[in-house]
């Protein structure tokens, strides 16, 4: 699944606020760690007196009239919703209570994942994707009746409880009650744009430009939204593609209807489609009539004789790579060789290439997250049967087809000598070409300052510790490898806690979530380091910086993954940074 794209600039963001230390005390409550930042505020877990941990959401009064009217709004909304698949109200006030800063509301705390997370991971079925679906229309189907509306339906507002696997709907801050006053200045509520319904973009098309001109969502964009999440989970992509620039493609919203799932997932039963489609159907009219119709819709599928709730709904594993035809041709050739293939090979032999046996596998990594399913390996994503010892940027060009095999350098492994015993010419020169999967050798880089100022600003501005790590990433998407270049940039994930254990207890506010860590990355013997040397964060903020790239176990350089190649680089979603006071070559780690 992609990501959401942030929202506009016009809106609050506390996200960017640095989190309370662990041990404040907010209603009683002594405040544990953070679970996360929207744009309206950030969520604690918190432990009351009597042991009971539960979530705990501190709202800014301080930035705007509008953050502080819609935290009592959420308040006033969430105190009206009583529903196992509904986020469960257990209390409010304001913090410090003699000169309160914040609104504070805690809610009952649901250990599990994001449905996004939940929808990643391995083994999902056919019916277990239904029944979130479900849970969710449930609790839409209170919350209408009730006269509210939730107008964020995505992913990250849905937590799927690990205990009893229930989903439940969470963050009502942008909520509406009809009848009420609006709060929106602009064209539309807050909400995430991928998820907007049809008629918003044509009321926003139709009143662009006119003073105080709000689009008013009712029940059907909330039916809308999870038609999206309902298509994400069946595809693992949106119902449209996106701009260039990673925005909505209003023209395709409007004019064009989403690919059928079964087309992007054969494994999408007809039925699960017809109603998905439905839910997306350009016309409200077209759409179920309500939350109430869709849930009895969703039940009979589940009851269906052509719907297999057992039935997993993605592919686990990958099936094997297909042999690489440059590898088959070279096996066949090797077969035909000939006593003059055998004479030329034995003299090859004894020419001065010098060869090293092959070098052990790497040690595999711990998991960060489930893999991917559905992600078959192309013929050509085999990793190397011997890594090279190579350098080179990440950004590299595919080599022409005319193009000579280069001269080995000392220390190629003996398989490749063995497979292509024989071969003669343009033979000899496709088999060496399909041992090779990384880029052309080239030096490594040498050792390298830190940027000017880069060492003071970490310790002194920003708190940090030699040595010190947190983690980044280059997509929120877990399982699935990312294509970098040489110049491709890394997030924080979180906050960055200065001297914060994995709990983020005992430490200091650094740099906010998100920010962006720019450098240079370069592959070296099958893996890709990277060197940092500037931080910006959410808010423009800039600080020269002088941390190296690591795997999510400590090591330096991440591995590349299979399907690397020539001009296409893929690592893995996440890794790690340290900070350091020197950049060191490569080969000395």
């Amino acid at each position: 699944m992609h990501s959401t794209p942030p929202p506009p600039e016009d809106w609050p963001h506390p996200r960017d606020m640095p989190p309370l230390p662990s041990g404040t005390r907010i209603g009683g409550d002594v405040v544990e760690g953070v679970l996360g930042a929207g744009c309206f505020g950030a969520v604690y877990r918190v432990r009351g007196p009597d042991g009971y941990v539960a979530a705990l959401k501190l709202v800014p009064l301080d930035q705007g009239d509008e953050l502080a009217r819609r935290a009592g709004r959420e308040l006033v909304l969430s105190a009206r919703l009583h529903h196992p698949n509904l986020a469960c109200l257990l209390g409010a006030g304001h913090w410090p209570e003699e000169k309160p800063r914040f609104v504070w509301l805690k809610f009952k705390l649901v250990q599990g994942l994001t449905l996004e997370q939940w929808g990643e991971g391995p083994g999902r079925t056919v019916g277990e994707v239904v029944r979130r679906v479900l849970e969710v229309a449930r609790a839409l189907a209170v919350s209408h009746e009730a006269g509210v509306l939730h107008r964020d339906i995505k992913e990250d507002n849905i937590l799927v409880g690990t205990a009893d696997g229930q989903a439940v709907l969470v963050d009502f801050g942008a909520g509406y009650r009809e009848g009420e006053a609006t709060l929106t200045r602009r064209m539309f509520p807050p909400g995430a744009p991928l998820y907007r319904a049809p008629e918003a973009w044509v009321y926003a098309r139709a009143h662009r430009g006119e003073a105080g001109a709000h689009y008013r969502p009712g029940p059907g964009d909330d039916l809308y939204a999870l038609g999206v999440v309902f298509y994400r989970l069946l595809t693992r992509r949106y119902p449209f593609g996106l701009t260039d620039g990673g925005g909505v493609d209003v023209e395709a919203v409007l004019h064009r209807a989403p690919l059928p799932p079964r087309l992007v997932n054969p494994r999408v039963p007809r039925a699960v489609e017809a109603e998905c489609l439905r839910l997306l159907e350009r016309q409200p009219g077209a759409r179920h009539a309500d939350a109430v119709a869709l849930c009895e819709a969703l039940e009979a599928l589940l009851s269906r004789e052509d719907v297999d709730p057992e039935a997993p709904l993605h592919e686990d594993k990958p099936p094997p790579a297909a042999p690489r035809p440059r590898a088959r041709r070279a096996r066949v050739l090797a077969a035909v060789g000939g006593t003059l293939a055998l004479v030329l090979g034995a003299w090859w032999l004894t020419s001065s290439q010098e060869v090293a046996p092959p070098e052990s596998p790497p040690e595999s990594t711990r998991a960060v997250a489930p893999p991917l399913p559905e992600a078959p390996t192309p013929a050509a994503a085999a990793p190397p049967a011997a890594p090279r010892k190579e350098s080179a940027p990440v950004k590299q060009h595919p080599q022409t087809s005319g193009s000579r095999v280069p001269a080995r350098p000392k220390g190629w492994a003996h398989p490749v000598r063995s497979a292509c015993l024989g071969l003669t010419g343009a033979a000899l020169q496709a088999c060496l070409g399909a041992q090779q999967q990384v880029p052309p050798a080239h030096s490594a880089p040498p050792p390298q300052a830190c940027p000017a100022g880069a060492v003071e600003t970490m310790t002194g501005t920003l708190g940090l510790r030699m040595g010190e790590k947190t983690s980044v990433e280059w997509s929120d998407v877990r399982g699935r490898p990312v294509r970098v270049d040489e110049d491709t940039p890394v997030y924080v994930v979180g906050h960055w806690m200065a001297g914060a254990d994995h709990m983020l207890r005992g430490g200091t506010f650094a740099l906010p979530g998100h920010t962006r860590l720019s450098g240079r990355l370069y592959v070296h013997e099958g893996r890709v380091y990277g060197r940092f040397t500037e931080a910006r964060t959410p808010g423009g903020e800039t600080y020269p910086m002088c941390l190296e790239l690591l795997d999510p176990n400590a090591r330096a350089g991440m591995e590349l993954q299979p399907g690397s190649e020539p001009g296409k680089m893929l690592v893995g979603p996440t890794a790690v940074v340290r900070v350091v006071n020197r950049f060191k070559e490569a080969a000395s780690r």
